[in-house]
C-alpha cells in the first residue's frame, strides 16, 4: 500500500500500520458525520463544518482523509443517515449531492498534494486547500445548477458561503501547518 505511506502528520505521530490507518479512516467518517449534523440552515444548501473536516483531514492525514470521505459517501448512499439531510441512494438526485462528490474529489487532490508537495510549506498547504475548495464548490454549484440554473446556483450554493468558507480554509491551513511544524520537531 505505497499510496498510503506518507510523510504526513498522522504517520509522523502514529505510524503507518494497517490498524492505525483503518482506525483513522473510521474516525474520519465519524467526524464527517458529526460535522454534517451541526448545521446552519440555508436553502437549498445547509452550512456545515464538513468542508473544514475535509480540508484538515486530507491535509494532515493524506490518503486517510480521502479514504474517509469516500467511505462516508458510500455508506451514506448505502442508506446510513450520515448526511446533513439523511442518506440513501436517492441522495444522488438531491440538489446538494454535488457538494458531496466534490468533497471526495477535493480530498483526493489535497491528499495527493500533502504527499508530494507540502514539505512543510505554508503557502503550498494554502494553495492545495484553496484548490480543494474550488473543486468542492465547482462540483456543488454545477450539480445544483441542474435544479436551479447556473445563476441561481451561484447565488444559492456559493455566495452565502464565501465568508464562512474563508474562515474554515484559514483554520484548516493554520492548524495543519502548526501540526506539521510541531511533529517535525518531535521526529
Amino acid at each position: 500500500m505505497h499510496f498510503y505511506n506518507n510523510n504526513i502528520i498522522s504517520d509522523r505521530v502514529f505510524g503507518n500500520s494497517f490498524i492505525s490507518k483503518l482506525s483513522f479512516t473510521l474516525l474520519g467518517v465519524i467526524l464527517l458525520t458529526a460535522s454534517a449534523k451541526i448545521t446552519i440552515p440555508f436553502y437549498p444548501v445547509p452550512m456545515t463544518l464538513q468542508t473544514f473536516v475535509i480540508y484538515f483531514m486530507a491535509a494532515s492525514a493524506g490518503m486517510i482523509g480521502f479514504s474517509s470521505a469516500f467511505l462516508y459517501v458510500i455508506l451514506g448512499l448505502a442508506g446510513l443517515p450520515l448526511f446533513a439531510a439523511g442518506g440513501g441512494i436517492g441522495y444522488i438526485a438531491s440538489p446538494t449531492f454535488g457538494f458531496l462528490y466534490g468533497m471526495v474529489l477535493a480530498s483526493l487532490f489535497i491528499s495527493y498534494a500533502a504527499k508530494h508537495f507540502f514539505k512543510d510549506s505554508f503557502f503550498k498547504i494554502l494553495a492545495s486547500v484553496l484548490i480543494g475548495a474550488l473543486i468542492i464548490f465547482a462540483c456543488g454549484v454545477l450539480h445544483l445548477s441542474i435544479f436551479t440554473g447556473i445563476s441561481k446556483a451561484i447565488t444559492l450554493g456559493f455566495m452565502p458561503f464565501i465568508f464562512s468558507e474563508t474562515l474554515k480554509i484559514a483554520l484548516a491551513v493554520f492548524v495543519t501547518y502548526a501540526l506539521l511544524k510541531k511533529t517535525k520537531q518531535i521526529n
